[in-house]
């Protein structure tokens, strides 16, 4: 079975090492927290416990008067329409494990000054995303995919959202540095 998974893995990183050619002339600029306008939330549905500290930090951001986009991830195949964010789930991962669907195109044509990944682990699925997506700052989990994120955020609880959220914020918070022309 792990030839069959390396085969597979094999296929969807060259199609992402292709997709990721056609964009390398994307526009990309430096951007802080506070000026962020647009930010995009992936995350992990499956658990009820870290799915509601997605949405309340989507929330909480939205209070901050940012427009934030959400895709969440179900790591299992049944459909659900009871979520106000769009989702993807194992239905929406092809052979080549690359996630489609209706969902995962509406997300990556959005334009995010931020895109975070909000789980402390890996997810090669959500990596898939992320390193397509068209963001200026991409914020996740350490991962040996250097494609996926500009920052990456290695947490010492790997379950704990909060914990990432919270490192995060510690470590944007500390980037927050406005430059302006020096006097002469």
């Amino acid at each position: 079975m792990k030839i069959i998974h390396d085969i597979r893995t094999y296929f969807r990183n060259n199609s992402l090492k292709s997709k990721l050619k056609l964009r390398s002339n994307q526009h990309r600029k430096r951007i802080n927290f506070e000026e962020a306008q647009t930010v995009g939330l992936i995350f992990d549905a499956t658990d009820n416990d870290k799915r509601q500290t997605a949405l309340s930090y989507a929330e909480k951001l939205s209070k901050l008067g940012k427009k934030v986009k959400l895709l969440g991830f179900f790591d299992s195949k049944q459909d659900s329409v009871d979520f106000t964010f769009g989702y993807f789930n194992r239905k929406n991962i092809d052979w080549a494990l690359r996630p489609n669907g209706k969902s995962v195109e509406t997300f990556l044509q959005g334009a995010y000054d931020i895109l975070i990944t909000l789980n402390p682990l890996t997810n090669e699925h959500v990596e898939y995303i992320s390193a397509l997506a068209n963001a200026h700052l991409k914020i996740g989990p350490n991962t040996n995919n250097i494609d996926s994120y500009d920052l990456m955020i290695d947490v010492r609880n790997k379950n704990s959202v909060m914990d990432f959220i919270r490192e995060m914020e510690q470590l944007l918070t500390k980037t927050n540095i406005k430059h302006g022309a020096s006097k002469v």
